[in-house]
């Protein structure tokens, strides 16, 4: 009976996010059309719908038919105002904490310096300054149903556990219970890639016609996603994806703060190339970086130039990267690999070094239908995209539901 329960909730989790989604992506939809494209019977839809509105969570609205005289259609759209999420934004050494709609409209905003050490440290200061912001808008505070913490590290977004972050020296943190327990609400912990990822499947899903996607953040962090027509490998899995710390081949040895030496992270991530630069430069008297500085747009900026040392850069980088990317098209049969990176910048030498690699190691079935190219979104833009599965998914939403 429990089993059967449990299925049959699981049901109602995946009808009601399905019935949401449509709503949401499609609106205002008539429920006969709903019903259609959901795929569910008229009767089943009466029953979600109702639900829904219930909780002021979709409503009715009037709309025009083309072609139609007569009394205007009843539509169903989504009711996003006064539901609410806090979106968390942990970086090294601040904290950014927004209070937004479900529709990503941001109704406040602060950011606070934020250097911790060691778990008790992290947490008390992060529930301190939680209360802090709760208390300076309590005037505009209405259904605040979840929280949304995004930071880097290794993590796992299914637990809810940091297991160690290289500035907050963190150590096996259970940082959504904490949550959780302090504030009532559901919280939601991923790594930025996650937030990316889906906030770039939800813009282009209608007119991308790859589906099978590698998307990659090459920033302060190496770290990927693998979606499958927009589900998260990790999603079946339960079990995070550390790409970036795969050992790598190098002459440049680096201990990692994940206790391994040579990782990905260590010798392809924006502090690493900026410290590549800083090593070799002496071995370039003409190079672009010696009259104007060393930073990540000089080095692109010198690599549309020609310059030796800013080509090299961008070479390793994407040699490094090819062979575990390679490997991951050869499982997966990837479609489309996106590209997440200040490495993008004013040109496409980047992608084509590493289309170039990958090409080197990727099985010839495969590589005829891969492509590689940018994506643009920033981590703060995408933050309201984790809510947003959790809605689509359901799971968020049969707790509203449920009060």
């Amino acid at each position: 009976m429990v089993n059967q329960t449990g299925h049959i909730d699981q049901i109602k989790q995946l009808n009601t996010g399905i019935v949401y989604r449509i709503i949401d992506q499609h609106g205002p939809i008539s429920r006969i059309a709903l019903s259609k494209q959901a795929q569910l019977a008229p009767a089943s839809i009466t029953k979600i719908t109702r639900e829904l509105m219930d909780a002021h969570l979709i409503k009715e609205l009037e709309f025009p038919v083309l072609g139609l005289r007569g009394r205007p259609a009843i539509g169903l759209v989504i009711e996003s105002e006064g539901w609410q999420f806090l979106a968390i934004r942990i970086e090294e050494q601040k904290l950014t904490i927004s209070l937004k709609e479900i529709n990503a409209v941001t109704l406040a905003q602060t950011e606070y310096p934020f250097t911790p050490l060691g778990n008790s440290e992290f947490m008390d200061s992060l529930s301190e300054l939680i209360s802090q912001f709760f208390a300076n808008h309590q005037n505009i505070l209405e259904r605040v149903t979840a929280i949304s913490i995004l930071i880097d590290g290794i993590l796992d977004p299914h637990t809810g556990v940091i297991y160690q972050h290289p500035s907050f020296k963190i150590h096996q943190l259970a940082i959504a219970e904490h949550l959780t327990k302090q504030t009532g609400l559901p919280t939601y912990l991923h790594p930025p890639v996650d937030a990316l990822a889906l906030m770039d499947h939800f813009s282009h899903q209608e007119k991308r016609k790859a589906k099978n996607i590698i998307y990659i953040q090459l920033q302060d962090v190496v770290n990927i996603m693998v979606l499958n027509h927009g589900i998260a490998l990790d999603t079946n899995t339960r079990r995070p994806i550390l790409f970036g710390h795969t050992q790598c081949e190098t002459d440049q040895h680096s201990f990692c703060y994940c206790g391994n030496n040579d990782c990905l992270e260590t010798q392809t991530s924006i502090p690493a190339i900026l410290q590549q630069a800083n090593n070799f430069l002496i071995n370039y008297p003409d190079s672009f970086l010696h009259q104007h500085g060393i930073s990540i747009e000089k080095i692109c900026t010198g690599a549309t130039l020609n310059d030796r040392l800013c080509v090299y850069l961008i070479n390793q980088v994407a040699q490094q990267l090819a062979k575990p990317l390679a490997l991951m098209v050869n499982l997966f049969g990837s479609e489309l690999i996106l590209v997440n990176s200040p490495l993008n910048q004013g040109s496409e030498l980047f992608l084509k070094c590493l289309h170039d690699h990958i090409n080197k190691y990727a099985v010839p079935l495969y590589l005829s239908n891969l492509s590689i190219e940018k994506s643009l979104f920033t981590v703060k833009e995408s933050e309201t995209s984790l809510i947003q599965r959790a809605l689509y998914d359901g799971s968020l939403l049969l707790q509203l539901l449920q009060g």
